[in-house]
């Protein structure tokens, strides 16, 4: 049984891409069809009804950019047909030009507008439904778009975050120059899009609507991580993209001290996922010679801060990111035996919770939360877009099989 382990985990890989084009997303071939081509995040039964659920939907589209990425330098590699990946990550980048052509009208502001890194989470609306072969559909845009006050769907720094990890693996593993300078595009508009400048000329990071003049995510939230944000955007634009001070040695100063003190809070779930996700597209592990090994031994002690979440390595795949982005010569890897318990633990139905004769069945851990990606979810039901085995399981091909 062990031997057939590397297929079973391949057949699940094929089940759940072709299940996500099929089933979780609304797979049009236009990317300008409202709602399309954005995965939903899990799918559950709502008094005896299927509910689709779309939740912080850039956020999970950064990761569906680096699954494709990773999947076409597989299929590079073993010398198979990369047409269909490539056609399907130009796709998702398209999304993100969507999302923020039609961000403004959200708030009221029915006029043409041009791409100004302003953009709502999705456009998925409950006339989608039966297209998803769902009775409802349930997101951000449904419950937020029309109300001029909301903040819900509009942009926060945590969707850069795992967006730039789609966007950094495309640079990395994808060769075409036309994709390569439309991921420079949008990581450009999206950095510049969390800066505004004052009526006195002085800039901050702080997203602000530009149709209601409200501040969406104030400065204090995201100044602590601007040398960063900064810093990635430049590498990925290829021009400078610090604003205010942010590459200066204060704040440059300030990431150091919050990589290294990443545990100080301990309920911080998406700081971490934040730091640790900004480190691997850097290199950058708290100054330290060897940002991968810094995160290994960070991802450790967040396991042992917490255990109650059932993880061997908190956020698996982030070390692995890092290897494809910088490379494993000189390094001291992981056994992959620590990867292959995860991938052989997969449930090959998908995860996390399901009903079977009236009684609620969780997956057994690691994979009995949301997602990999965020696994303090564990109260959450449904069936998850399973983004996360994906990823996980194309990261440990890249690394383990070269």
């Amino acid at each position: 049984m062990i031997s057939q382990t590397p297929e079973e985990n391949a057949v699940k890989y094929r089940y759940f891409r072709q299940r996500l084009n099929s089933e979780m997303m609304l797979f049009t071939g236009d990317a300008s069809v409202k709602g399309s081509h954005l995965p939903m995040e899990r799918r559950y039964l709502y008094r005896g009804e299927r509910m689709g659920h779309w939740g912080d939907a850039v956020w999970w589209q950064g990761h569906y950019l680096a699954v494709l990425a990773t999947e076409y330098a597989l299929k590079q590699r073993d010398g198979e047909n990369t047409a269909a990946t490539l056609r399907e990550l130009r796709l998702a980048l398209d999304v993100y030009r969507r999302l923020d052509l039609s961000a403004e009208r959200c708030f009221g502001d029915t006029t043409p507008q041009e791409l100004n890194g302003f953009y709502i989470r999705d456009d998925v609306g409950r006339e989608m439904a039966p297209s998803l072969k769902v009775r409802y559909v349930n997101s951000d845009y449904t419950y937020y778009c029309g109300h001029t006050d909301a903040r819900r769907n509009a942009p926060s720094q945590d969707q850069a975050w795992a967006s730039y990890l789609g966007f950094a693996l495309i640079q990395k593993l994808v060769d075409d120059t036309l994709l390569h300078r439309e991921v420079a595009e949008l990581a450009g508009r999206m950095v510049r899009g969390m800066q505004y400048t004052d009526g006195n000329g002085r800039a901050h990071w702080q997203i602000m609507n530009p149709v209601t003049g409200a501040v969406v995510q104030k400065e204090g939230d995201i100044q602590w991580l601007q040398y960063a944000h900064g810093e990635i955007g430049t590498r990925l634009a290829g021009r400078n993209l610090h604003a205010g001070r942010s590459d200066k040695p204060q704040w440059r100063n300030t990431w150091n001290l919050l990589q290294q003190n990443v545990l100080i809070d301990r309920d911080g779930h998406f700081t971490w996922y934040g730091v640790l996700s900004l480190a691997a597209v850097l290199n950058d592990g708290a100054g330290r010679q060897d940002c991968y090994q810094w995160m290994v031994e960070t991802c450790d002690k967040v396991v042992r801060r917490r255990p109650d979440m059932q993880q061997s390595l908190i956020f698996p795949h982030l070390p692995l990111i890092n290897l494809v982005l910088h490379g494993t010569e000189g390094r001291e890897l992981l056994p992959k035996e620590r990867y292959e318990a995860y991938l052989n633990a997969a449930p090959a139905s998908g995860c996390i919770t399901s009903e079977v004769g009236g009684e609620e069945v969780r997956t057994a851990a690691p994979w009995h939360s949301l997602s990999l990606f965020c696994p303090w979810h564990t109260s959450v039901t449904g069936d998850a877009n399973m983004l996360d085995y994906m990823l996980l399981y194309n990261l440990y091909r890249l690394v383990y099989e070269n």
